[in-house]
């Protein structure tokens, strides 16, 4: 018998007797479409870009007692939990302004001089 020519025998012994049969790649990964008909079909959906810029501008004024509470509470949203942790630890400046980044945009960094012909714009790049 030729290799690769399994005829009817395929898939019917078990993979004793039939190594052809063995995934060599090891299991099938999920992709995120499955993922996320999985988190569909269990009541998760999906976070608009204004709910998370709403839920970031929102954790901005919790008081840090409040949000030590809804870090460790279970039921919160894996966001609140990651980033409430973050602005509590000793980075917290630097998470807030990310937050500040992200929902309300960054500041203009552009300078523009008049004064001759054409105005001149400097922009600075971080």
């Amino acid at each position: 018998m030729p290799k690769g020519d399994f005829g009817n025998k395929r898939n019917t012994n078990g993979l004793d007797k039939n190594k052809h049969n063995i995934n060599r790649t090891g299991a099938n990964r999920k992709s995120i479409a499955s993922v996320n008909l999985d988190l569909e079909a269990n009541g998760y959906k999906a976070a608009s870009k204004q709910d998370i810029v709403d839920c970031y501008l929102r954790l901005i004024n919790i008081d840090l007692k409040e949000l030590g509470k809804m870090v460790t509470g279970e039921e919160q949203p894996a966001m609140v939990r990651i980033v409430g942790k973050a602005i509590l630890s000793g980075k917290g400046f630097d998470v807030i302004e990310k937050m500040l980044d992200r929902g309300i945009g960054k500041a203009d960094s552009k300078l523009t001089l008049e004064g001759g012909e054409k105005p001149i714009i400097i922009s600075f790049e971080d």
